[in-house]
């Protein structure tokens, strides 16, 4: 079933720093409410370019890349679309990499429905794309996702703890979000 149908289909981003588990998360709340992720095309820009391609210029094609794909599972989302990060996490890694953003990450407003913000009481994993291993290097990202979330003035709820509280966090927010929906 596709988003054509009756009712407005909902966005909700998973948001955070690298291996606070957003894809699993986002994974995980797809197939409990029967739907398809927007995969992050951040990592799979990296895979293929590597790490020191982190210009500005690059996050405005990852941005892109992540805007393309999420167009494409619009099309088989039911209800709901999650999202595994958006061009405003793209904007954080910006500034970080690159010292800056381009000015359209600042004009970008096509914010979901609902952010669920991962927090980074996870242990950190390397796995050959990720950067920041160093705990206080992934606080400071982590406050920086947060203050851009609270800066763009955009709906958010804090994931956190083990896997099974996170999903439960994350499904009760996203079952709130459904059932405002439908009032």
């Amino acid at each position: 079933m596709s988003a054509a149908n009756s009712e407005k289909l909902r966005r909700v981003t998973l948001f955070g720093a690298e291996s606070t588990g957003k894809t699993t998360l986002a994974n995980t709340l797809a197939r409990h409410f029967g739907t398809v992720v927007a995969p992050e095309y951040g990592r799979t820009y990296t895979e293929i370019h590597g790490q020191d391609a982190c210009s500005r210029q690059d996050m405005l094609k990852i941005a892109r890349g992540h805007l393309k794909l999420r167009r494409q599972a619009e099309r088989e989302a039911h209800r709901v679309l999650f999202e595994d990060t958006d061009p405003v996490l793209t904007a954080i890694w910006s500034d970080t990499l690159a010292g800056g953003r381009d000015k359209w990450f600042d004009r970008f407003k096509d914010y979901p429905d609902l952010y669920l913000l991962c927090d980074v009481d996870l242990p950190w994993v390397k796995d050959g794309v990720r950067y920041f291993g160093d705990p206080d290097d992934r606080m400071k990202f982590h406050r920086a996702c947060e203050a851009e979330l609270v800066k763009r003035g955009v709906r958010y709820v804090r994931i956190q703890g083990a896997a099974e509280s996170r999903l439960a966090a994350a499904i009760a927010a996203v079952d709130q979000l459904l059932a405002g929906a439908q009032k």
